[in-house]
């Protein structure tokens, strides 16, 4: 799900707010464990891409430990890429949101209930569509970290990826000697049909398994929402 960053704190919050109506304790039992930390942090990306492209973008965060949940901003010159909605791939086992903005993702993630907190390499996989020649780097504005017990630990030393070079688009021509086909009177018609009876099951069909999506849906809310209303708390309580 995508939003603007208002717009999407406005909704994770309310989301906590239903959780906590629920009377689901997000890491309240959970013991007392070390900080979360990563040894480094990088920003993978091409070298060269072509206009009209689409490719990867993946941050990576290597010698973790303790890592329940997390935000990362990443940032980009919204000019020459854009971020392809939904594309997001994080490590199985958890929920993600992602919030969008004139050059940034905002992505945020975190573990289920009692999943034990990640260690080791952890990464996140962006997709972006080149959108004009020229060229831009990534770069990871921004990264928390937060601990079985919602405790949030901001690291402060960004990671750039290397500049990803952006060419024009090709153009191709006709091959010669050819005519662009146009319309005339005459050729084949082809006939359209409708049954009534597919679209009744379809919207049948539809009507049983809307429940099921709103509620997975909620569901990826309320997941995020514990971790990233515990970051912006510490931003706040830092900001003082």
């Amino acid at each position: 799900m995508h939003h603007t960053p208002r717009r999407f704190a406005r909704l994770l919050a309310a989301a906590a707010a239903a959780l906590a109506g629920l009377g689901l304790a997000v890491g309240a039992a959970a013991p007392a464990v070390a900080a979360p930390a990563v040894a480094a942090v990088t920003v993978s990306a091409p070298s060269a891409v072509t206009a009209g492209d689409s490719f990867d973008v993946t941050v990576t965060l290597t010698g973790a430990t303790d890592v329940f949940g997390y935000e990362a901003v990443l940032a980009f010159d919204p000019a020459i890429v854009a971020y392809v909605d939904g594309s997001a791939v994080v490590t199985a086992g958890g929920y993600d949101a992602v919030g969008t903005a004139s050059g940034t993702v905002d992505l945020v993630y975190t573990r289920l209930g009692t999943s034990p907190a990640l260690s080791g390499t952890i990464s996140y996989t962006l997709k972006f569509t080149a959108k004009a020649a020229g060229s831009t780097a990534f770069t990871l504005r921004s990264l928390s970290l937060v601990d079985p017990a919602s405790a949030v630990t901001p690291l402060s030393n960004a990671a750039v990826s290397p500049a990803v070079a952006v060419a024009p688009g090709s153009v191709t021509a006709p091959p010669a000697g050819t005519t662009p086909a146009t319309g005339s009177g005459s050729g084949s018609a082809t006939s359209t049909t409708s049954n009534a009876s597919t679209a009744d099951d379809l919207a049948s069909t539809g009507s049983d398994v809307l429940p099921y999506v709103i509620a997975g849906g909620l569901l990826v809310v309320l997941g995020a929402a514990a971790v990233l209303i515990a970051v912006r708390r510490r931003r706040a309580g830092e900001a003082r």
